[in-house]
């Protein structure tokens, strides 16, 4: 009776039904029978369970001998006594399963739409991929330049264009020229900016922008169809570089005012909530949160949040800091020092250690927020897919 009930119902219907399941659940499913696998695989069920998937959080550990990427769910509802990770993960990939390496050291350049990129750390030219955690394949791109060069300053970002929705992948990369006794920035005699579209099978070449200087340590913040980078400018101003995805076109607004003292290059720029925002970690003290409240709008930078750094890192973490989540109650995860994540509670105005389970082997933790999608990689036309 329940196997006739649902053959007869429509399949619109279905994927209706479907589309609000756990992800693991979802992934259940696809055994109960062919036409529900084949259903879970279309790109319809894909769009509609995008437009409706709650952000995760994806971990990228990096023990001693082994790098995996980890998937996570909130519990993030006001009537439950706290919003804790679900500990047993979504999934859970191992890096050599798809890269034939004792121990692939990996670098996550962004999320858009449930893809993840990243890129090896350490190969001149470096290898870039996109992956579907969810999915379980990937593509490795391939590489935009012809000959052995590595400029002093590489950075990458990811995202989707706003209107065509189209998956880019960013690389830009400079060199400087410095003075070596003050080391301050003379030149940026050479400057590139090299653009992936998924699909295309090839990278091309955009203009640059402004001179500028990029952090090599920093990833592309993507937001409203656009990358964003804290850069500086040959005076030594600090200013964000944005670059339309859909124009390809470069463009540059103020952060906030520097703080006193404030040390820039503990400056980080991210996505929190859906606004950007600049997060301070000069202090020895505290942690200082801006968020842009209108986008583009240099006024509409706000000091939103000063939390106190817990008594045991404070004066120990030069690092960025990076805000991942605002719960609904107000509470923030962070990440900090690339090891510890914490959560920060308003109400109690109380920091936090999040007792994330971990190997004691663990050198590194990457982690960004990451919205399970079922898109397949199978839909951009001329890419090579594997499946791991």
């Amino acid at each position: 009776m329940n196997q006739e009930f649902f053959t007869y119902l429509p399949s619109e219907l279905i994927i209706n039904i479907l589309s609000r399941l756990p992800v693991r659940t979802i992934i259940s499913c696809k055994c109960v029978c062919k036409s529900w696998l084949n259903l879970l695989d279309t790109p319809e069920f894909a769009k509609s369970h995008l437009s409706i998937s709650v952000p995760g959080l994806i971990l990228y550990q990096s023990p001693r001998h082994l790098e995996y990427f980890k998937i996570f769910e909130f519990e993030d509802e006001l009537d439950l006594e706290g919003h804790e990770l679900h500990y047993n993960p979504v999934t859970e990939i191992s890096c050599r399963e798809f890269i034939n390496e004792d121990r692939p050291h990996l670098g996550i350049q962004g999320s858009a739409n449930g893809l993840v990129c990243f890129r090896k750390i350490g190969q001149h030219p470096e290898t870039v991929y996109v992956c579907n955690p969810i999915t379980r394949d990937y593509i490795q791109l391939p590489s935009p330049w012809t000959i052995w060069y590595y400029p002093t300053i590489v950075t990458y970002g990811f995202g989707a264009s706003k209107i065509s929705n189209q998956h880019k992948v960013v690389r830009i990369y400079h060199d400087c020229r410095r003075d070596p006794d003050k080391h301050k920035l003379l030149e940026i005699p050479k400057s590139e900016c090299w653009v992936y579209t998924l699909g295309t099978g090839t990278w091309r070449a955009i203009v640059p922008g402004p001179t500028l200087e990029y952090n090599c340590r920093t990833i592309g913040a993507f937001l409203n169809g656009n990358l964003h980078w804290l850069v500086t400018d040959l005076e030594g101003s600090n200013r964000i570089s944005c670059l339309d995805l859909e124009k390809e076109v470069f463009s540059t607004f103020a952060p906030p005012p520097a703080l006193p003292g404030s040390r820039r290059f503990l400056w980080g720029l991210m996505v929190l909530g859906d606004r950007l925002c600049i997060c301070d970690n000069s202090s020895d003290d505290e942690i200082v949160i801006w968020l842009m409240k209108e986008y583009g709008v240099e006024k509409s930078w706000t000091k939103e949040f000063v939390i106190s750094k817990l008594p045991d890192y404070a004066g120990e973490c030069y690092e960025v800091v990076y805000p991942i989540k605002i719960f609904k109650d107000g509470d923030i995860l962070m990440a900090w020092e690339d090891i510890h994540l914490f959560y920060h509670s308003l109400k109690n105005k109380t920091t936090a250690s999040v007792d994330m389970p971990r190997q004691q082997t663990t050198y590194g933790t990457e982690a960004l927020l990451h919205t399970p999608t079922f898109l397949s990689l199978k839909s951009f036309a001329r890419e090579n897919v594997c499946s791991f």
